[in-house]
């Protein structure tokens, strides 16, 4: 494929995205960094409300940083409307550069709840335009609800993204947000692709320190190595 004109602004944007998501990235660590220490008040933080709330500030910064991604590389300058991370509209948007966006061959790698012993966290893959499109509105809920201060257990999980609580709702847990942040980055890399750009133009995407459970090998996506 040949390299689109605005290929170049979409490089700058994914470097952009990546240096967005190292803050997020960080809080990651950090949560596993605090996991054995306790607080001022005595009482471990493992496990805290305090460590929990951490989750919440790795996933609407990620989804800050991607959504300002798609609309540094698709937005229309004149227009004083923001575009929103959702399938359709950013696909529009793609055609009106001449660029397929969102295709059925798209996906994202994120981790979910498992189903085995423990039901510990795995990698699972959210492909093609039905999955996909579930996934990323489950998101924009959950988005949604923590943005205007409301119960994020209130969330949808049509997509089956989220965990589900003994106490009725859904909530997503650390590896959850940590899975945004790969997603944010898979996203990010299939534009480029799709504008024309190989794997040698995608940015070095920051990485959480991983041990155990959370260093199992990512899966590959149809456009995208497991590596990338």
């Amino acid at each position: 494929m040949p390299a689109h004109a605005r290929l170049s602004l979409v490089i700058e944007a994914a470097e952009s995205l990546a240096a967005g998501l190292t803050n997020p990235t960080l809080l990651v660590t950090l949560h596993r960094d605090i996991d054995e220490l306790s607080g001022r008040d005595g009482r471990r933080l493992g496990r805290s409300t305090k460590q929990y709330a951490l989750r919440w500030a790795i996933f609407t910064m990620s989804y800050a940083a991607v959504e300002a991604f798609f609309n540094d590389v698709l937005r229309d300058p004149t227009s004083p409307r923001a575009l929103p991370l959702n399938p359709d509209k950013l696909h529009q948007a793609g055609e009106l550069y001449g660029v397929k966006l969102f295709t059925n061959d798209w996906g994202v790698r994120t981790r979910v709840q498992g189903t085995g012993a423990g039901n510990r966290s795995r990698w699972a893959v959210f492909a093609g335009k039905q999955s996909l499109g579930a996934y990323l509105t489950d998101m924009k809920k959950l988005r949604d609800l923590l943005s205007h201060g409301q119960d994020p257990r209130a969330a949808s999980n049509a997509s089956g993204a989220l965990w589900t609580l003994a106490n009725g709702g859904h909530s997503m847990r650390l590896m959850g947000a940590e899975g945004f942040i790969q997603a944010a980055c898979d996203l990010a890399a299939q534009t480029v692709l799709a504008f024309g750009g190989d794997l040698n133009d995608l940015p070095e995407w920051p990485e959480p320190a991983r041990s155990g459970l959370s260093a199992e090998p990512r899966p590959a996506l149809k456009l995208l190595p497991a590596d990338a």
